[in-house]
């Protein structure tokens, strides 16, 4: 059945007449998809609903502060009264290989999604392409009437902050800065912010991009920079999946670069693609090839099989695209 596309204030009046709701987020749990989920569960709790905000992985240890972290849940609820809401993520698939099929047999999903290729599920979708899905809650919590505490103004801020780079991503707009403003407002501390998301890594994410470091190759004279990280590394390192994040990124950064990869095999078999472009390559294209999504800017995949494999195919497309 094809999905409604709702406006948000459409959306807003449809959560008022719900009681209890099932949120989750992708896989790997980011900034902006946590920090959404969060920001939107002390919402409604606030209205007095029963909220079930749900995580498929271990929150990452320098988010662990968030506001509500508490709440979270890593079990499924029992019984299917809830009416879902997905947020930053379109795709069952990207839920878990438990939540997933959960969610698509609920009656009632909501997607919130940020993103160029978000996908096909839910019965009510609100996409829109812009700098955070925080935005997007920013949005609907001004439909539903809902004053910003410092507690849902600092979720937002964290997942505005993240998915922006802070502030340095070409999507970052004077949206971003206007509605970054009235979070500051709200008594979010930018400053203190800041230093929780960029000054305080553990020593084990060094050992890491040591790792990735030492096997950075570039292709397609310069323009493609990939790398990888095998189960073993993250073993060796006593290493978390969120130790790696950003690598792509710090890859693409790399003078003439275009697109940059890394490659990580958390588990044996089990292997997660970052793709980062600087625009002329839409990497959430290349993405959805894979089976994954994103934006044009950052996107990402995940498969199984065997790591060295992986690369060799994903090389050869990356090299295609500047031949």
């Amino acid at each position: 059945m094809p999905a409604f596309v709702m406006s948000l204030k459409e959306i807003a009046r449809l959560l008022a007449e719900k009681d209890n709701f099932f949120l989750a987020t992708h896989v790997n749990p980011d900034g902006d998809g946590i920090g959404s989920l969060l920001a939107l569960t002390l919402a409604l709790k606030a209205q007095g609903k029963i909220v079930w905000p749900y995580l498929s992985d271990q929150i990452p240890d320098f988010l662990d502060w968030l506001p509500g972290k508490e709440l979270i849940r890593y079990e499924l609820p029992e019984g299917g009264n809830w009416t879902a809401i997905v947020l930053d993520c379109g795709a069952a698939s990207r839920l878990g290989d438990k939540a997933g099929p959960w969610v698509q047999g609920l009656s009632q999903v909501i997607v919130l999604d940020h993103h160029e290729v978000s996908g096909t599920l839910g019965t009510t979708r609100y996409v829109e392409i812009t700098f955070a899905t925080a935005a997007i809650v920013f949005k609907l919590l001004g439909q539903m009437g809902i004053s910003l505490t410092k507690e849902i103004a600092t979720n937002l801020y964290v997942a505005i902050f993240s998915d922006t780079g802070g502030f340095r991503y070409q999507q970052t707009t004077a949206e971003t800065f206007s509605m970054a403003q009235k979070l500051i407002e709200s008594g979010v501390n930018p400053s203190e912010v800041a230093q929780r998301l960029t000054e305080n890594f553990p020593l084990s994410r060094f050992c890491l991009l040591k790792k990735a470091l030492s096997r950075l190759e570039l292709k397609a004279s310069g323009k493609v920079a990939i790398s990888y990280l095998s189960s073993d590394d993250y073993l060796s390192c006593e290493a978390g999946k969120a130790d790696s994040d950003d690598f792509a990124t710090m890859f693409r950064t790399i003078r003439g670069v275009e697109v940059s990869a890394l490659i990580k095999e958390y588990k044996p078999g089990e292997v997660t693609v970052s793709l980062r472009s600087r625009g002329h390559v839409n990497v959430a294209e290349l993405a959805a090839h894979f089976g994954g999504g994103g934006h044009r800017f950052a996107a990402g995949f995940r498969t199984k099989g065997d790591i060295s494999e992986i690369q060799q195919q994903l090389t050869r497309k990356l090299e295609a695209l500047f031949s």
